[in-house]
């Protein structure tokens, strides 16, 4: 079955990156120079683009799927 479009923003692809090397909200924030809940925003937005849950959904969808090299 084949895996549906999702177009991620850039923003949305750098957080993804960084779930997949197991960072926390609060990691990922202080390195993108953001808010704990702007990461927050990020992520329920891209756990909808993506028909996910959680993290670990996530981080699989990312893997077996090309979204993060899409533009």
């Amino acid at each position: 079955m084949a895996k549906p479009k999702v177009h991620l923003t850039a923003r949305e692809r750098e957080v993804v990156r960084c779930v997949i090397k197991g960072r926390t909200n609060r990691e990922i924030a202080v390195e993108l120079g953001l808010t704990e809940q702007a990461i927050k925003n990020v992520l329920s937005a891209t756990y909808g683009k993506c028909h996910v849950r959680n993290r670990l959904e996530l981080a699989l969808f990312a893997m077996t799927s090309d979204i993060l090299s899409r533009s």
